[in-house]
């Protein structure tokens, strides 16, 4: 897996073939990532927009992880 983007303490974008990972750090006492395959509208918004999308992305999971709890995979499933 390649590293398209890393923001220490915020997030990585993983980059495998024709798939995009999105690993994003949250809380504050406890950490925890959330870890999200891309979508393709997502793909398009990156393409598109580049860092800003991804950064509001990442925000948008940090701020409320459990809507994005369904597409949550372990990082070893996307090797």
């Amino acid at each position: 897996m390649k590293e398209v983007i890393k923001k220490n303490w915020e997030y990585t974008l993983f980059e495998k073939k024709d798939r995009m990972i999105l690993s994003v750090l949250g809380g504050s006492v406890a950490l925890f990532t959330v870890n999200i395959e891309l979508n393709e509208s997502e793909k398009k918004g990156f393409e598109k927009f580049g860092e800003s999308y991804i950064d509001h992305l990442a925000e948008k999971i940090r701020t409320v992880p459990s809507d994005f709890q369904t597409r949550h995979r372990a990082m070893s499933s996307f090797v």
